[in-house]
């Protein structure tokens, strides 16, 4: 996505393809989260012994990290600049805004979104590790600004808490997908090509998934699904399904609410817009495959060339829809 490279607190590049760095120096690992995401300042038992540790990669203009301190800590952290995401994937975290609002606890797969402002108070428990992700303000804004059809007058802003809407769902999968990337590289999201796909989700699944303060607008009509429109949305997912389409993305192709797309999917082809877009790139893997030389291609290089990211349920829909695996097919 043609977003600007934002980088640290500071103007640094941020977190460069993939970085991992350790510490037993508080004000080394200050640093380090500086750095990264924005200043913040650690409070320690007496006597602590710190071992943090951090590793990270940019997805596109995201930065995604797993950050652990292996001790109970406290973190002040100043005024954020752009949004910011955090996971627990072990143990549990006491956040707050300090803004006389109630501490919120999360705990393994609550994600919790902080927007851009009011400084965080955070208590990570021993034990807890949380994928940390920073997301450019222009970046989300902007593809709220495409959802709606229309400019931003006043900031986004979400709820803070980690109950997130209907489409929570969305949000977990991407995000279990990065932490998965992160503490197990494989190289996926080094991928360009993959990359878009999932900062694309993660935009899409925060919108939609996160309550905030344009989530009524949001859901109301903008057109209406008629049979040529949702025509005209199919032929766009068949015509390019190597494209990261999103939910929002299509919807804003279309000139259409998300709503309005979802419901008109619904009536006239039985399925959601991006259940309709995984079907088409299962097809168009199985033709690829077929034809593809097994001694210059592989799986992996036709699954993430069509978004299809998560090896494992590609691997399960393709057998369930062909009746063989995507490697039978390639070396037939």
């Amino acid at each position: 996505m043609p977003y600007p490279d934002r980088g640290g607190a500071d103007g640094s590049p941020g977190v460069a393809a993939r970085t991992t760095e350790r510490t037993t120096d508080p004000d080394e690992a200050e640093d380090i989260v500086r750095r990264h995401y924005l200043p913040n300042r650690l409070r320690l038992p007496r006597s602590a012994t710190l071992e943090m540790s951090f590793s990270g990669l940019r997805i596109g203009a995201v930065t995604a990290g797993r950050l652990s301190y292996g001790q109970e800590v406290q973190q002040r952290t100043g005024e954020a600049d752009h949004f910011h995401v955090d996971m627990p994937v072990r143990g549990r975290a006491l956040s707050g805004r300090g803004s006389g609002e109630e501490p919120v606890l999360t705990t393994v797969g609550q994600p919790l979104v902080f927007s851009p402002g009011a400084p965080a108070e955070i208590t990570w428990s021993a034990d807890c590790a949380q994928l940390c992700l920073m997301v450019p303000r222009p970046a989300l804004e902007g593809e709220l600004e495409r959802l709606l059809g229309r400019s931003v007058r006043s900031g986004l802003r979400f709820d803070f808490d980690p109950g997130p809407t209907g489409s929570g769902d969305r949000t977990r999968a991407v995000l279990d997908l990065v932490a998965q990337e992160v503490a197990h590289p494989s190289g996926l999201l080094s991928n360009d090509v993959a990359g878009r796909h999932v900062e694309g989700l993660l935009l899409d699944s925060l919108l939609l998934g996160h309550r905030h303060n344009y989530s009524d607008d949001a859901a109301g009509g903008r057109g209406s699904a008629t049979g040529r429109v949702v025509r005209r949305a199919a032929e766009l997912l068949e015509g390019r399904p190597e494209e990261p389409w999103t939910t929002v993305g299509l919807a804003a192709e279309v000139h259409l609410s998300v709503r309005a797309l979802q419901a008109g999917f619904q009536r006239d082809l039985g399925t959601t817009p991006m259940a309709h877009l995984r079907a088409v790139r299962l097809r168009r893997a199985h033709r690829v495959l077929r034809e593809a030389d097994p001694g210059s291609t592989t799986v992996q290089a036709v699954a993430v060339g069509l978004g299809l990211l998560h090896q494992g349920r590609f691997a399960a829909q393709y057998r369930e829809a062909f009746g063989e695996t995507p490697s039978q097919t390639l070396a037939s």
